[in-house]
């Protein structure tokens, strides 16, 4: 999928949770938009450090999705929020933490799809960020099977379409 295949796939949940309107477990809406991001975030990290290009993919993801209703501000809140939280507790435990919030709601897809386009979106998905991106889905319940079908599915769109600027 290209970044804005992708989007458009997540753009009706973003809706909904803006709304308030969450999976019928209930739930705090934006706990899971911010999980969705985070699952991005951490996944751009995972070779230790996230580059511009990624960076400003992410927050290009998070505009749309918010349909530009986020201030500069707050993003940057947002993302030095994940940082903190990785580095102070840790890449693993916050795997565990998002991959836990996406399979209760139901939302594993969603992060795993947005988190593979920000990969894609610098130098392609190496090494570790299939790993990060497999720890996730692991706590998200997914298998490593539909990890490696996303991430294809994500690729083989990128290639055919250039993520919008």
């Amino acid at each position: 999928m290209s970044l804005g295949t992708v989007l458009d796939h997540l753009l009706p949940l973003a809706r909904a949770l803006r709304n308030d309107k969450v999976s019928e477990d209930g739930g705090d809406p934006s706990l899971l938009f911010n999980t969705i991001v985070e699952a991005g975030y951490l996944v751009a990290a995972a070779d230790g450090t996230v580059d511009a290009h990624e960076l400003t993919t992410l927050k290009r993801a998070v505009l749309v999705l918010t349909e530009d209703d986020v201030s500069v501000s707050e993003l940057d809140e947002l993302v030095a929020d994940f940082v903190d939280l990785r580095k102070t507790l840790g890449e693993d435990d916050r795997c565990r933490v998002v991959g836990r919030v996406l399979q209760s709601h139901h939302a594993a897809e969603e992060g795993l799809s947005l988190a593979a386009a920000i990969a894609y979106a610098s130098n392609g998905l190496d090494a570790n960020e299939l790993k990060v991106l497999e720890k996730i889905a692991v706590h998200a319940g997914q298998s490593i099977a539909s990890v490696a079908a996303i991430a294809s599915q994500v690729r083989d769109e990128l290639s055919r379409r250039s993520i919008p600027g």
